[in-house]
């Protein structure tokens, strides 16, 4: 969200991408970080990503940021309900992986803390990067 520390960090005060957003594959257990950036920008965005992450697993975050990460999270799951497509494959989704209901979900992230925050970033390494780019630099 625009609330996310790489958000603000590498897009706002940076001005290095057009978007930016992480995200976890679960089934895969991996988290993934994409932004849209000119090709001049990689190597500092790299680094204030890194940078970010590092600031994470330090606990280098406000208790502020972690309730607008919860707000963010739970709307975006209470959304969920808005459309019938996304009520039934949640539903297929959760019954047949074992994941957890809607209503779970929001129990979870309220039982979020800065020490599990600390902790799970400790788990995170970087592991593969690579970069899409076009023709003369389209």
């Amino acid at each position: 969200s625009t609330d996310s520390k790489l958000f603000k960090t590498v897009r706002e005060k940076n001005s290095l991408c057009y978007y930016i957003s992480a995200g976890v594959m679960r089934l895969e257990n991996i988290m993934i970080i994409s932004l849209g950036i000119d090709k001049s920008n990689y190597k500092k965005a790299i680094s204030l990503i890194k940078k970010e992450v590092k600031n994470m697993q330090e606990g280098n975050f406000l208790d502020d940021e972690i309730n607008n990460g919860k707000t963010t999270y739970k709307c975006g799951i209470k959304a969920i309900y808005d459309n019938q497509d996304n009520i039934v494959s949640t539903y297929m989704t959760n019954n047949y992986l074992g994941y957890d209901s809607i209503e779970e979900k929001i129990k979870n992230i309220d039982k979020v803390t800065k020490e599990s925050i600390i902790n799970f970033s400790k788990k995170i390494h970087l592991d593969t990067i690579y970069f899409l780019e076009g023709e003369n630099n389209d």
